[in-house]
């Protein structure tokens, strides 16, 4: 049997395609707005999938890719302000919307690469930077296109080396720790942010107005021996984060925490104003001229990509401190203790007790160092210096790793190095009256009753003045 028809069949030009992502059907329209293309760069990804199956097309643009991570930065927008709007275009134009955990989870399936950026802190501002400006060159010329990305390479590559010198060194302490007494031993060093006292993770109303007892936090990390001391300063003890304070508790450290190694390496941020400065430089050199140590680097990481070993333990601490309620300083040196699932990783040291007494003096280093000490030219440009015992108030300071080292005499006299002992001893500040008064009456109703008296006493004047830095 023949059949015959009028016309000649002829073949299909557009085939009929369906769209699906995460297994739900989905219109062309839809496609197009999620993937972020056309509809011609669409027709030629079909055409290609048509003549060649399910390869990558060797152009520009792949086969249908995955479209990169998107970050909503938390100031600008989140997905619930999205959904608002979402809600608000939908009665304006008499449509249903869904609920708001629907929309969440209709976006972790069909927009898992849109995400929202969670707040960060000691971000480097130079990244932030000359990251906006490569997102912005893409009209600019080529050359200046080119400049932009070199310029963020050479950083990035000036991190990785910097991070790479840190992590070569925390590794060998640890190869070395065990031993003989004549060892290198590495620590890094840093404050960490106030806590305060009298503190409820249930935390009353009233309470979130109000400024309680400050606790200063500054830590020594051992990264050889996987410690960390934590020098908790009460608000009456220390008022400030000078270099007076740091190089106290440093000299603390080394006396009562040291494994008695002959030669040190230290890591820092590179905070100008406790760490960075002329006063730390002489001190190091003060310990290596009387024979203290026979060698001291200390090395500071690049301002903004400073997360190193101490955070490690701040956060340890932060996360037992906000689960449990405090009263006291006691109270505060307790969860530094318990704040580690492996024993004594954090170990809590008190500068001083609510009563006053000091445990931990702070000396002025300040005065004794600069009638012997001459300061380091454009010391800011310095990324890391270098003392050695055999040649005493000598620093090497390079700018960079791979940089040569610049030799400068610190001393005076070269032979003139200050004495080993007569520090003169600076008393604690305490609490002036008004801040007394301020403890007392507003936050001493929100301390357990046992503590009431020991957090925020009466208030009684003191003629004890600070004596000046």
């Amino acid at each position: 049997m023949v059949t015959s028809t009028k016309k000649t069949p002829t073949k299909r030009k557009c085939a009929r395609t369906t769209y699906f992502i995460g297994g739900n059907e989905i219109c062309k329209n839809t496609l197009l707005f999620l993937m972020g293309i056309g509809k011609d760069t669409l027709a030629d990804i079909v055409k290609h999938y048509e003549e060649n199956g399910a390869r990558p097309r060797l152009r520009k643009k792949h086969s249908l890719p995955r479209p990169p991570a998107r970050f909503i930065r938390p100031e600008d927008i989140n997905r619930a302000s999205v959904w608002h709007l979402y809600v608000k275009s939908a009665k304006e134009l008499g449509e249903h919307a869904v609920c708001k955990t629907s929309f969440k989870a209709l976006w972790d399936r069909l927009l898992p690469h849109i995400k929202s950026c969670r707040p960060c802190t000691d971000l480097c501002w130079q990244c932030q930077s000359k990251n906006e400006q490569l997102i912005r060159s893409a009209n600019l010329p080529d050359d200046r296109k080119s400049e932009a990305v070199k310029k963020q390479q050479d950083h990035l590559s000036l991190v990785q080396k910097e991070r790479a010198v840190y992590n070569d060194m925390t590794a060998a302490c640890r190869k070395i720790c065990s031993g003989s007494k004549k060892i290198r031993m590495h620590y890094s060093f840093d404050f960490a942010q106030q806590l305060h006292f009298p503190s409820n993770p249930l935390q009353p109303g009233p309470m979130y107005f109000l400024t309680p007892q400050k606790c200063g936090l500054f830590g020594v990390s051992c990264e050889g021996l996987q410690k960390q001391v934590n020098y908790l300063i009460d608000e009456g003890m220390s008022s400030t984060e000078g270099s007076n304070e740091v190089i106290s508790y440093m000299h603390h450290f080394f006396c009562n925490f040291g494994v008695g190694e002959t030669e040190v390496d230290l890591h820092c941020d590179n905070c100008s104003g406790q760490n960075k400065n002329n006063f730390m430089l002489w001190y190091l050199a003060w310990r290596v001229g009387h024979k203290l140590h026979n060698k001291i680097e200390i090395h500071f990481l690049i301002a903004g990509h400073t997360k190193f070993s101490p955070d490690c333990g701040f956060g340890l601490i932060k996360q037992a401190y906000m689960k449990t309620r405090v009263n006291t300083l006691a109270d505060i040196a307790e969860v530094v203790e318990n704040s580690s699932p492996v024993s004594h990783l954090n170990i809590p040291q008190l500068v001083g007790t609510a009563e006053g007494k000091v445990l931990v003096q702070t000396f002025d280093w300040q005065q004794h160092l600069t009638h012997h000490f001459r300061r380091l030219p454009q010391i800011k440009s310095y990324q890391h210096f270098s003392f050695d015992a055999k040649r005493p108030g000598v620093v090497l300071a390079k700018t960079h790793c791979d940089a040569q080292p610049v030799e400068y005499q610190l001393l005076r006299d070269g032979a003139d190095l200050p004495s080993i002992d007569g520090l003169s001893v600076l008393a604690p500040p305490g609490l002036n009256i008004d801040r007394q008064t301020n403890l007392y009456e507003k936050i001493r109703p929100f301390c357990a009753d046992e503590a009431r008296y020991i957090t925020c006493p009466a208030p009684r004047v003191t003629t004890q003045k600070r004596p000046r830095m």
